[in-house]
């Protein structure tokens, strides 16, 4: 009996889509024809992959390839047989050496629509290289197309897929009149007033009241709000709709990637793809309220962090009734933060509750050197808003738009020094991989003088190096537009100046608290004296209308001292 030459199959589609289109029948069918053909040839086995990227995914991470590769190994088929070559992978720095091996191992290596693959001279390696460099280059194309869609979709509030999913909550989907390639009405986002409610709700606490994502849970699970998933609000969903920026009118895309791990990692907000203008319609509450609502998350977080250096404060709890816990420190004791006691005396016949502000140090060592360890509400507050109110008196009687103009140019020269930089460097990495991309051509000739993997190395570095650089132009534009967002505050602020101390008397604590953390960013108290960081900068006017004979001011810092 004529020995009959064992073949395996391997059929494989990208996204599960295509398999539910019934792309995989379609390939088997046709490598079945193809075989019929050959006299002596015999389908052996089948190997299926679906939902696999050819071009994301190494060789190492497909385990397709991998049954194949054992298989051959064990003299279990003699040819490898695809629909079309692509099938085995679009990598081009990986696929064709994958090619090469099996062709070493003597598998025959076939496509139904291209015939079989050799490598018999450089001529062979060469179209071998060529077929996958190409394949590689349409899924670039086709990633960067993918890529630009989602962007002018967003701009419009339009899916960029036809299929339904779940909205975010705040929102509901509508059909949009638009429709797909394949025939498929896209879906449109618009907002769903009752749960635009609760939104706004928890960016007011948060921002406003200083409330933490727990504590917001706890309110809106107490006033019976229901979400939309599950019995109770949990912090991580109010983490969520605090850090989505689709609530200020931008919905977000490129907010994961599978690219350097086989499950999604989220990105940093840099590098997350936002329309260039806001979508009308979507916004629930305003820029400045979000961005205020992320500076605030990221302080909290520093406060946290025993390496962060950060100097920035925002208010960590507003539990309390003292106005400056979470931004009062004891500056004789390396900075510890300071916290609130109280206890109750009787006065007139009736029980009293007094409040102290003390050193956390003093509960476990005698390290401080503070002479009083608790100090009384009122000899903190009383000096501290007095130092506030006249700050706030001079700085109304001052023309701050020109200060302002010249702040912004100032505050930004540098980043925008810094990216013109990153984007000639851009540029000059582009030359270089498009001159190591051509001498993989020269290696494959064997007329170049750097090997396959150097040059393989070198690429894979320029890329990454490529990458970072491109993260790094993206912090620095998040940077100008949060600064141009303070700055605007800040005008925004004197503007309300005038009716600024009646609206702060009336206002509960939460509120005062998180109002007085807009004008100061730090209070340290010592034996002599009381410093207070601003986080507006003190002019010579300014300074000439502030001081006192209490008074002693440095900079932005104003020193107050003890009688």
């Amino acid at each position: 009996m004529k020995y009959k030459k064992r073949v395996g199959c391997l059929y494989r589609v990208s996204t599960k889509k295509q398999a539910e289109k019934d792309d995989i029948p379609m390939q088997r069918i046709a490598c079945k024809e193809f075989i019929s053909k050959k006299e002596d040839w015999t389908l052996e086995k089948e190997y299926i992959e679906l939902g696999v990227s050819g071009y994301k995914l190494s060789e190492s991470e497909r385990d397709a390839l991998q049954d194949i590769k054992k298989d051959v190994l064990n003299k279990k088929i003699d040819v490898l047989l695809v629909f079309m070559f692509d099938r085995i992978g679009r990598k081009e720095e990986e696929t064709p050496f994958v090619v090469e091996w099996l062709i070493k191992e003597g598998i025959e290596v076939w496509s139904v629509k291209e015939g079989q693959r050799k490598i018999e001279n450089r001529a062979d390696k060469l179209i071998n290289y060529i077929t996958y460099w190409q394949a590689g280059g349409e899924s670039e194309k086709t990633s960067i197309r993918v890529k630009e869609a989602q962007t002018q979709n967003a701009v419009e509030g339009i899916l960029t897929y036809g299929g339904t999913r779940n909205s975010p909550y705040g929102y509901q989907f509508i059909k949009s009149g638009q429709y797909t390639k394949k025939g498929v009405e896209r879906q449109k986002l618009i907002i769903n007033e009752n749960e635009a409610n609760t939104i706004r709700k928890i960016y007011e606490m948060y921002v406003l009241k200083g409330y933490g994502s727990s504590r917001i849970g706890k309110f809106l699970n107490n006033e019976k709000e229901k979400p939309r998933r599950g019995k109770i609000w949990s912090v991580s969903t109010i983490i969520k709709i605090l850090k989505n920026p689709v609530y200020m009118g931008f919905p977000a895309y490129n907010k994961r990637t599978t690219k350097e791990c086989k499950t999604a990692k989220q990105l940093p907000f840099e590098e997350w793809i936002l329309p260039k203008k806001k979508v009308d319609g979507l916004a629930i509450i305003s820029e400045e309220m979000w961005y205020k609502a992320q500076k605030i998350m990221k302080n909290r977080s520093d406060a946290y962090n025993p390496n962060c250096t950060s100097t920035e404060n925002k208010p960590l709890q507003t539990k309390s009734q003292l106005l400056f816990i979470g931004m009062i420190k004891c500056g004789e004791c390396s900075y510890a933060f300071m916290t609130s006691e109280s206890n109750k005396k009787k006065k007139n016949g009736e029980s009293v509750r007094y409040m102290y502000y003390k050193c956390s140090s003093t509960r476990s060592s005698d390290i401080c050197t503070l002479e009083h360890k608790s100090i009384p509400k009122k000899d903190i507050e009383d000096n501290i808003l007095q130092v506030v109110y006249d700050f706030l008196d001079s700085i109304e009687k001052i023309d701050l738009t020109n200060q302002i103009k010249n702040n912004l140019i100032n505050n930004q020269a540098e980043e925008y020094k810094k990216i013109k930089r990153y984007e000639e460097k851009n540029i000059e990495l582009d030359n270089n991989l498009k001159t190591l991309k051509n001498e993989i051509i020269n290696c494959l000739k064997g007329t170049s003088q750097f090997s396959a993997d150097l040059l393989n190395e070198l690429i894979e570095n320029k890329e990454e190096e490529k990458r970072k650089l491109e993260s790094e132009i993206n912090k620095l534009n998040t940077i100008i537009e949060q600064k141009k967002i303070g700055d605007k505050d800040i005008k925004e602020f004197k503007n309300m100046i005038p009716v600024w101390k009646e609206e702060f008397e009336n206002a509960n604590t939460e509120i005062k608290k998180m109002l007085l953390s807009e004008i100061i960013q730090e209070i340290r108290v010592y034996n002599d004296r009381i410093e207070i960081d601003l986080r507006i900068a003190i002019n010579d006017y300014i300074k000439k209308n502030m001081e006192k004979s209490n008074y002693k001011i440095i900079e932005d810092t104003v020193c107050l001292m003890k009688n």
